[in-house]
């Protein structure tokens, strides 16, 4: 799903896109997530484009590093407290089954400004948020 919406995002700026993986992606998602993934095709002449793209869609995930309120990179990773028990029970089925966990048993926690978030920010997000009000 999430791949067709960057292609979206490359096509509104003109950029062709092919996806590769698509389908194998899926059934491969329940055993092998950390391998199995969609691949996102484009034009040699494109890439320099199509990566800049995907930087102004948030879509670099090694570049979400802050708190989307306070912009803030002093955020941490931890477990949910409402969902502990679910954790343990999840991380002995997945032994048992032999199966990864899967990854909604977890959240970020900005240390500054003590909130909860899903998903981290890029630092130029805060940014962008401020210059559009």
């Amino acid at each position: 799903m999430q791949a067709h919406i960057f292609q979206g995002a490359l096509e509104n700026e003109g950029i062709e896109s092919l996806l590769h993986n698509e389908n194998l992606s899926s059934l491969l998602k329940s055993c092998v997530s950390n391998i199995s993934g969609v691949d996102i095709f484009v034009y040699e002449k494109d890439y320099e484009r199509a990566l800049q793209v995907l930087r102004d869609n948030q879509s670099f995930p090694e570049d979400l590093k802050c708190c989307p309120y306070c912009g803030s990179a002093d955020i941490t990773f931890k477990l949910r407290s409402d969902r502990r028990m679910r954790a343990a029970c999840a991380a002995v089925l997945s032994l048992l089954v032999m199966a990864p966990p899967g990854d909604n048993h977890w959240t970020y926690k900005c240390n500054r400004c003590k909130a909860l978030f899903d998903k981290p920010v890029s630092a130029d997000y805060k940014r962008e948020e401020e210059s559009r009000i």
